[in-house]
């Protein structure tokens, strides 16, 4: 008798070299205590009759945690958004899929999809096919612009026959509920790992240090950020840096940095020294963090706001929008809560901090959002969620 249950993930995206889709394998590699896991993304592929024999290719990869991940590719047709056509295409790939985990012998017993586009579709004909019990976390935005009407009715029946609806704020139930689906949801938050991301005593710099974390956006809105630097580069206050983290984090293929200087030389800053990292590890972003000051945060909606969230776990008080999902850890402990796209409000809150107005004790910011976005706390909300999934 198998002492560990076998979940199967499936991930809406996911790339293990570009670190893009960290959270499933920090979220399995966390749980594998109590479960194995197995993560694949499906992955399509523009239609070539002269690639015939290579139309269905995998790829298999093990992380440093021992945690399997797998690519399967699959023929995307132009014209083909459904029916009979897709059906093929799914079976083909669920074939192969399977192949794999018999020969590892992996009986699947939990199907986790993380993402409704499009990992709880493959999820719910999966689960049409085998009978597999399955989940689903939304993270993202729930819009359902250029989404057909046949689409929309496949995913009520996915929040029908979901074992559990899982969303990691309140504001996504609320999204859900403005598109007409109400369906009872579990908000379980985040995650954020401690082990990495913890408040370590720095000795004060030279520089007053204003950070933000975040791929360039239109929905991030860096520009209210800039413009709440250049009211505050008026002052002709000296030694004041600027760090931009991750203009590029997304990994779509387009180098924003020449765009983004263009932006900055636009707004001719004078006394604000500024920093563009175009992509940086986790270890890279912590140890930016720990040196600075504050951290600014202005995207015009969030589900949830991981990037802040992580700077509290360094104990870097936070001064962000009202974008939505910050509500759910945000408080006058740990920082300021401005109106989107008011950079007004943004640097009177960076000046505060900056003049020792307001200030917050770090160590304390770091434990009260540990003690309640921490991996303790994930692991214990989610096993008690999959052993009831597993329940018939």
């Amino acid at each position: 008798m198998r002492n560990k249950k076998n979940v199967l993930m499936i991930c809406s995206w996911l790339d293990y070299k570009l670190r893009l889709g960290s959270f499933f394998m920090d979220q399995a590699s966390l749980l594998s205590e109590n479960f194995n896991f197995v993560l694949v993304n499906f992955r399509p592929v523009k239609f070539k009759f002269k690639n015939l024999k290579k139309i269905y290719k995998t790829e298999k990869i093990v992380t440093e945690d021992k945690i399997t991940i797998l690519y399967i590719y699959y023929p995307a047709f132009k014209l083909i958004k459904g029916g009979f056509f897709l059906k093929l295409i799914e079976k083909k790939a669920f074939s192969i899929l399977n192949k794999i985990l018999k020969k590892e012998n992996i009986e699947i017993d939990l199907i986790h999809a993380q993402g409704v586009f499009d990992a709880a579709f493959w999820a719910l004909s999966y689960h049409e096919k085998y009978g597999t019990p399955y989940i689903f976390t939304e993270h993202n935005q729930f819009k359902l612009r250029n989404v057909n009407r046949k689409k929309i009715r496949r995913l009520d029946l996915i929040l029908k026959k979901s074992r559990f609806n899982l969303v990691v704020s309140n504001d996504l139930i609320r999204q859900f509920a403005t598109n007409g689906f109400f369906y009872d949801f579990v908000n379980i938050g985040n995650l954020v790992d401690e082990r990495l991301f913890n408040y370590k005593r720095n000795k004060q710099g030279e520089y007053f240090e204003i950070m933000t974390v975040g791929a360039y956006d239109p929905l991030k809105d860096q520009i209210t950020a800039l413009k709440a630097l250049k009211i505050i580069d008026n002052l002709n206050i000296e030694k004041i840096k600027f760090t931009w983290i991750g203009i590029n984090a997304w990994g779509i293929g387009v180098d924003f940095e020449q765009e983004v200087n263009r932006l900055i030389s636009s707004l001719e800053f004078k006394n604000i020294k500024i920093e563009i990292i175009k992509i940086a590890s986790k270890a890279e972003i912590v140890s930016a963090l720990q040196k600075s000051d504050v951290f600014i945060f202005t995207s015009i909606c969030e589900t949830f706001g991981i990037s802040p969230l992580e700077a509290l776990f360094v104990g870097v008080p936070v001064i962000t929008t009202q974008s939505g999902g910050v509500n759910e850890f945000m408080n006058s402990k740990n920082g300021i809560v401005v109106p989107v796209k008011d950079f007004e409000a943004l640097s009177g809150g960076v000046l505060s901090v900056m003049n020792k107005e307001l200030q917050f004790d770090r160590e304390l910011i770091s434990k009260e959002s540990i003690a309640k976005f921490g991996s303790e706390v994930f692991i214990e909300k989610m096993t008690s969620i999959y052993n009831d999934a597993f329940v018939e």
